[in-house]
């Protein structure tokens, strides 16, 4: 069996390595860069997810895989707070979609503020740690979590949601 990310992102793979390793142990995981066809820092459950799912279809199609997985992080405002979560997409080769997402947890007004002129927020996370590449380690959610609950691991709660679409009881999904 064959899966695709549509990320080269090391935690995505991370991620997907965990996942997989619970559901299908024998996989070969392959990762490709597609685009996701969103804005570089989704603002919406929507965006988020629509850029999960366009790079999950593109990493199956381009690789031929029996599976392909799409993990987006993004933020949305609720209120007057802003929030920060993932989503999680996997495809099967009918075309079938299985959705996941993360936790959530709220971004800081500091935070927010600097979240300016089409940054990431990777790109504020590295700003404020003095560090390259910390989307690639730990994440944001590592960083308010002390390293509990890292990037990767995050993102590989909502791929097994996602691939629970395929695995669970089919009496749930006629």
């Amino acid at each position: 069996m064959r899966i695709a990310l549509g990320s080269e992102n090391k935690a995505k793979r991370r991620a997907l390595e965990m996942a997989a390793a619970r559901f299908f142990p024998d996989a070969e995981i392959v990762c490709v860069s597609v685009p996701s066809g969103v804005s570089g820092q989704p603002t919406s459950d929507d965006e988020t997810m629509r850029g999960a799912e366009n790079r999950a279809r593109a990493a199956r199609e381009r690789t031929d895989a029996d599976y392909g997985v799409g993990l987006e992080g993004g933020y949305q405002k609720v209120g007057d707070k802003h929030f920060a979560f993932g989503w999680a997409v996997a495809v099967d080769r009918d075309g079938r979609v299985g959705l996941g997402s993360t936790a959530r947890f709220e971004l800081s007004p500091k935070f927010m503020s600097l979240m300016t002129d089409g940054k990431e927020m990777g790109d504020v996370v590295d700003e404020l740690t003095g560090r390259d590449g910390v989307n690639h380690e730990e994440g944001m959610f590592g960083n308010v979590t002390r390293g509990e609950l890292p990037r990767d691991l995050m993102f590989s709660h909502a791929a097994l949601i996602a691939f629970g679409r395929f695995l669970s009881d089919p009496r749930f999904w006629e």
